[in-house]
């Protein structure tokens, strides 16, 4: 394969446009308009867009496990218990509570999860053994529950948040994916545009050409010099070359049909003044290979950037599910204090906790009561045949998300060399088109001059006509074809958007954020 393709061609089709290009109508009037005119109104860029904030609100989700939770609770009760004792002579003991509570809690990264509560209850019952009715406690603890095995660090309990984190990594590069792929798509359709334009100019001159024969072959039939069969044979030229420029003008708006949808209808069916610079002839030189292609390649393609995410996403849910097999031993501490007040049973005796509800609360601050706990929990589930299953499904997934990068790092080479390939042997094309072209003038030239000497008859120079046009059209499309060709190698490097000096800024948390 020659390497002297791409640098002199990159230079060839990118001088010729302007930062942004607009027509006298305001209208997109090159390559780069059209495609920051696709990205900010594509109906397809717009739904991928919300997909943006969509996931980012799933990160929220996933933080919102971290926040402290305010909660309460009031509630009353009243029994009716009955007894049998020998200290006492009722028959049942009734009682009445009043409760109410008042707390925080919040799980943190590390696995903890904490406590902080503030009870307390008003009670009263018919025991002959109590020397406060109604008795008011005030309690205040702190529990604390640490994952000493299973569910303990940081890197498991923040693994749906890593995941979340990851899936809005993939979406923006899912966005600029689409960017990439419409840009693509925006420009194969310009420059077939383009080419379809300046081929119905071509059609029309061939229009103008047989109109011009016909002109000359009736002025010399009617002096007698040719019979009315070449007449004749100019007519049926000039219906063949009309139908063609019918041809041209269908295949024009239907393009231009493509086109505007591309960028959600915004283009008018009089759209004509698309300009696009001519492709420079000029040899390309110093060339990069394959393998130098593919190295810078690989850094810039955003579907090896996410499958690379779906690898980091694969290795955090083995380490997760691995860890969920593990036996759930928490260590559970406790720490508080009380208080006590309420109304004598007998007002003749002296009770230091007399007092109001609120007074409970004074005893509690200071510190009449204290209470603490030390505890181990340990649950292992028998089998743990749900664990043993989900490990095994992030392993399988860790092992495919690693074939796709290879079979996408091997499909990236391969499509390198074919469109290395195609657009070596389209500037070839091109090269001959031009000597064609050239060729096709001078033998209509030369033709045209034995007609005028009566060396030639209408059949020959109508072919030459043709053939001039067909050379003509076949450059034009052989240049169109050329452009098109390194716009998709510069897409399969990765490189579209860059190649057209064209930026996405993403902001995740809005929805019409994208900056050209």
């Amino acid at each position: 394969m020659s390497t002297r393709i791409i640098l002199g061609l990159s230079f060839c089709l990118l001088i010729g446009f302007p930062q942004f290009a607009t027509s006298s109508t305001g209208l997109p009037s090159d390559v780069r308009s059209l495609i920051v005119l696709g990205v900010e109104e594509n109906l397809g860029m717009k739904i991928e867009q919300l997909n943006l904030p969509i996931n980012k609100q799933d990160e929220v989700v996933q933080e919102s496990a971290f926040d402290a939770e305010f909660f309460g609770l009031t509630s009353f009760a009243k029994s009716e218990t009955p007894i049998a004792s020998t200290l006492s002579l009722q028959e049942t003991v009734d009682s009445e509570q009043l409760l109410g509570q008042l707390g925080l809690k919040k799980r943190f990264t590390s696995g903890l999860t904490g406590v902080l509560s503030l009870e307390t209850e008003r009670l009263t019952d018919n025991s002959s053994t109590e020397a406060l009715d109604p008795s008011y406690r005030t309690s205040l603890l702190l529990d604390l529950t640490q994952p000493l095995w299973r569910d303990a660090g940081r890197q498991v309990n923040t693994t749906a948040l890593q995941l979340a984190i990851n899936r809005s990594r993939q979406t923006q590069l899912k966005y600029l994916q689409q960017a990439e792929s419409l840009a693509l798509g925006i420009a194969d359709l310009a420059y077939q545009f383009s080419a379809a334009e300046r081929v119905i100019v071509l059609r029309q001159d061939a229009v103008s050409l047989a109109e011009q024969t016909i002109a000359g072959n009736r002025k010399r039939y009617s002096v007698g010099v040719i019979p009315i069969s070449e007449v004749q044979q100019a007519e049926t030229a000039l219906a063949d070359r009309e139908f063609k420029m019918s041809l041209a003008g269908q295949n024009r708006d239907l393009l231009l049909i493509a086109l505007s949808r591309q960028v959600n209808q915004q283009l008018p069916n009089s759209l004509r003044d698309l300009d696009l610079a001519e492709i420079e002839t000029t040899s390309p030189a110093n060339l990069a290979d394959v393998n130098s292609l593919y190295a810078q390649a690989r850094k810039k393609r955003l579907d090896l950037q996410a499958s690379e995410v779906d690898q980091e996403n694969a290795a955090l849910e083995k380490v997760f599910y691995r860890n969920q097999l593990e036996p759930k031993l928490d260590l559970r501490l406790q720490a508080g204090v009380n208080g006590l007040s309420g109304e004598p049973v007998d007002a003749a005796t002296n009770n230091r906790y007399e007092g109001s509800w609120f007074d409970s609360g004074g005893s509690m601050l200071a510190a009449d009561g204290l209470q603490w706990m030390v505890g181990l929990q340990f649950n292992m589930p028998l089998g743990n045949r749900l664990g043993e299953a989900r490990l095994q499904q992030a392993r399988l997934q860790e092992q495919r998300s690693r074939y796709q990068q290879r079979d996408l790092q091997e499909q990236l080479r391969s499509e390198l060399s074919q469109q290395l390939a195609n657009l070596q042997h389209s500037y070839q094309q091109l090269k001959i088109a031009e000597k064609f072209e050239s060729l096709a003038i001078l033998s209509l030239h030369q033709e045209q001059r034995r007609l005028e000497e009566g060396l030639s008859d209408t059949f020959r120079i109508l072919s030459f006509q043709d053939q001039m046009i067909d050379a003509k059209i076949g450059r034009i499309e052989a240049a169109a074809q050329c452009r098109r060709n390194f716009s998709r190698l510069q897409y399969v490097r990765g490189l579209i958007l860059e190649s057209f000096n064209i930026s996405v800024k993403i902001d995740p948390m809005g929805i019409n954020d994208e900056k050209i």
